[in-house]
């Protein structure tokens, strides 16, 4: 095993499942990374949403809310990203965006990924709006334009990972965990 395994988790496909993964993609990891992004408001009214449930899961239109919020906050940063901030530091705005440093892990974007494919075949795009969400807020984090550097949003963003996982584990006897090598 190496020391940048990723923990791995399989849980069977129940709508409590589904539920509690499609609520931390939506109210925990993407408020983490606007937060590092420097948009606290937009994670504040993420955050702010009702809890998806299994009735959410059972009947997707009741994710239309959740949709048109992570809606507006697409909107919001899209219009931030036509702007670059300039920095302070020299008056001029950050040019080098190929050497960005990725602040969310490859195993977290595959698990959003996989949460978005799956609550798109139930019927809501929330979810796959919320991965678009994760990728547009990563552009200002890895470009030096954030309020938290890469390493720190990674930090988080890996740790509530670690922490659904754990709650997971602890909810659902069927969960298995498994360990893959860093690829």
């Amino acid at each position: 095993m190496t020391t940048s395994a990723m923990p791995v988790l399989t849980v069977p496909g129940t709508d409590e499942a589904t539920a509690a993964l499609a609520d931390w993609l939506i109210r925990s990891l993407v408020p983490t990374v606007l937060d590092g992004a420097g948009m606290a408001s937009a994670a504040d009214d993420l955050c702010g949403l009702a809890p998806i449930t299994c009735r959410h899961i059972a009947r997707p239109r009741g994710l239309r809310g959740h949709e048109r919020q992570v809606l507006r906050v697409i909107d919001s940063i899209e219009f931030a990203l036509r702007r670059p901030p300039v920095r302070a530091d020299t008056g001029e705005a950050p040019l080098d965006l190929a050497e960005e440093l990725r602040p969310i892990p490859e195993a977290i974007l595959d698990a959003a990924a996989h949460i978005g494919g799956t609550i798109a075949d139930i019927g809501s795009p929330v979810a796959a709006l919320a991965n678009r969400l994760l990728l547009l807020a990563a552009i200002p984090i890895g470009s030096g334009w954030g309020t938290m550097t890469p390493e720190q949003v990674r930090a988080q963003a890996t740790a509530s990972y670690c922490s659904l996982l754990t709650y997971l584990w602890r909810h659902d006897p069927g969960a298995q965990i498994s360990l893959k090598g860093a690829r």
